[in-house]
């Protein structure tokens, strides 16, 4: 039981980058582990967009698609 309530209080600490928007500018944070964090690992001049924009312009997309 000791062994548990210390594994509880250790901390984990994901290591994470905050990258700016392209769509509209805000900083959003990528963490270990994600799709956009390797991304930005192997391409960091890319453009990125948070998840409300990305959903956005999805959705723009489909409305374009069927016009």
């Amino acid at each position: 039981m000791i062994k548990k309530c210390i594994n509880m209080e250790r901390k984990m600490h994901m290591m994470f980058y905050e990258i700016v928007c392209f769509s509209c500018k805000n900083i959003f944070r990528v963490y270990e582990g994600s799709e956009k964090y390797k991304r930005f690992k192997e391409k960091p001049k890319g453009l990125y967009c948070c998840d409300e924009c990305s959903h956005k312009i999805q959705l723009e997309a489909i409305k374009n698609f069927f016009r």
